[in-house]
């Protein structure tokens, strides 16, 4: 899926096209009435400082989204924070013109956004981990690395991959690393992008440099990918169409 959209703050009269996490088929709308601000107490001090400028301000915000899908019109609550931005335009009567454009960045939806798609046939005990992932995704990308982490532990464990062995008598767990290099030859080519989304999933709980964002977008790019070649067989299906086009030579009925 396209994950773009869910990099951009909103507006007043500007919402980037998140999709509805209960129908999956319409977009949210801002309830302007439902649209709560506050400005912060360090915001509010700063304005007696000589050299303030509106760009300093800071928001906290909540507020409800609404289903655009007529059949759904699902409520999506959210928080977050807010700025001011200062915008420029060419006034025809006034010249170059600034202005200020309140910006929010959510932290919190309810229920939580859809990140990534995730195959019908992806178990449960996966998914929840998953779902987990995206409710953190906007507040927290270690924990939501973590949990997606998670998520792609309850999938080898899905595949009938072990996760324990017995040595010198005692039962002693296996690493994620190790696990993932016990996958079954059909999917021996996904290897290397499990080990990368591991870690990904590792930065998540480890001291250093703190995961972003974007870290937690391309654990999603990875393991999206795995999920459906596991789940779904897409480039299976490609190449047995591409196979009929070659014997055909053209079009296949």
């Amino acid at each position: 899926m396209d994950r773009t959209p869910y990099q951009l703050p909103f507006g007043r009269d500007r919402v980037p096209a998140w999709r509805c996490p209960v129908c999956e088929i319409g977009h949210l709308t801002l309830d302007q009435k439902a649209l709560l601000v506050r400005e912060t107490t360090p915001s509010r001090k700063d304005r007696k400082h000589p050299d303030w400028e509106p760009d300093w301000i800071r928001y906290v915000f909540a507020c409800t989204f609404v289903c655009s899908n007529a059949s759904c019109k699902e409520p999506i609550a959210c928080s977050g924070y807010g700025a001011v931005d200062i915008v420029e335009y060419e006034d025809d009567d006034h010249g170059w013109i600034q202005a200020g454009e309140d910006r929010f960045t959510p932290q919190y939806f309810s229920p939580s956004l859809i990140l990534m798609d995730i195959p019908g046939k992806c178990p449960a005990t996966a998914r929840i981990h998953f779902e987990e992932s995206f409710a953190l995704f906007f507040a927290d990308p270690g924990a939501a690395l973590n949990s997606a982490r998670a998520g792609l532990e309850a999938v080898l464990t899905h595949l009938g991959i072990k996760r324990f062995i017995v040595s010198k008598g005692k039962r002693r767990p296996l690493s994620l690393h190790q696990r993932i290099l016990m996958l079954p030859p059909k999917f021996s080519s996904l290897a290397d992008l499990l080990l990368a989304a591991k870690w990904l999933g590792n930065a998540g709980s480890h001291d250093g440099t703190s995961p972003t964002q974007a870290d937690v977008r391309v654990m999603y790019d990875l393991l999206e990918h795995v999920l459906s070649e596991i789940y779904e067989g897409k480039t299976k299906k490609l190449k047995a169409i591409a196979k009929k086009v070659i014997r055909k030579k053209g079009p296949v009925k």
